[in-house]
């Protein structure tokens, strides 16, 4: 066994892939031992909602890569796009089924019209959202869909979003901020609006190291959750992400549980 090992160190195998650990863990030297993890899991009945005032910020991927792992760890919880102008969720999960406009003209049949996004119940979002919002319905819809379990909800961006029935529902509201300058003016200029909403908000800034997310968090007077460091996946929009990224939603998901 040790002259094979030896064999394979020195073979050009060893080298390439270690190069494929290195792009996968975002780590160089040295190389840890990968040691699978389970992550946490919301709790049942638990709210989150991500919201960002700026559109591009990365809160509907957050919000789904946060369900996704919560299902990892426990029973999966109930996500919902409530993205009045753009619900994008729908097309990252290559699904097309009844959405919350739907499922909201059929009282009584919620929970037939709640589809599966891998392992979590996904409640698609509808374009047409804007022109009859309704938010207390909407919290009685999410009730009905969820059954007891948690949802994850992706509000979607703009101040319009804030709607007060839907804030009131969550244990707590994840603020989502890039590192670029618009997305940070964004960040300071939501600050004001949230002032006094009646959920709890915690801060989650996405391409940045934790160190410039604590920066960042004091600044604009919010906690920090979670940092999730820049990812070359989500960069290109793609439902992927490496392990440091994983690691940064176990971080904010045992902030939220």
């Amino acid at each position: 066994m040790s002259r094979l090992r030896a064999f394979l160190d020195a073979s050009p195998i060893s080298q390439i892939a270690l190069a494929f650990m290195r792009e996968a863990t975002g780590r160089t030297e040295p190389l840890a031992a990968i040691a699978p993890t389970r992550p946490a899991a919301l709790r049942r009945g638990r709210r989150v909602g991500f919201w960002s005032l700026s559109a591009g910020a990365g809160s509907s991927t957050v919000a789904a890569l946060l369900a996704h792992r919560s299902a990892a760890g426990g029973e999966p919880p109930l996500l919902v796009d409530l993205d009045r102008w753009v619900p994008s969720l729908a097309l990252r999960a290559g699904l097309t089924a009844a959405n919350v406009a739907d499922a909201l003209l059929q009282p009584g049949r919620e929970a037939e019209l709640v589809s599966r996004w891998s392992a979590i119940p996904f409640l698609p979002g509808a374009p047409t959202l804007h022109a009859t919002f309704d938010g207390e319905r909407i919290v009685g819809l999410i009730d009905s869909c969820a059954a007891g379990r948690a949802a994850v909800l992706d509000l979607g961006c703009g101040a319009e979003s804030l709607d007060p029935a839907i804030l009131s529902s969550l244990d707590r509201l994840c603020l989502v901020a890039g590192t670029r300058s618009a997305q940070l003016q964004a960040l300071f200029c939501a600050a004001p609006l949230l002032g006094r909403i009646p959920c709890a908000v915690g801060l989650v800034v996405v391409g940045a190291a934790e160190d410039d997310g604590t920066r960042v968090a004091e600044r604009v007077g919010f906690p920090l959750l979670a940092a999730i460091p820049h990812d070359a996946y989500l960069a290109d929009d793609a439902f992927a992400a490496r392990a440091p990224t994983l690691r940064a939603v176990d971080t904010l998901l045992r902030a939220l549980a």
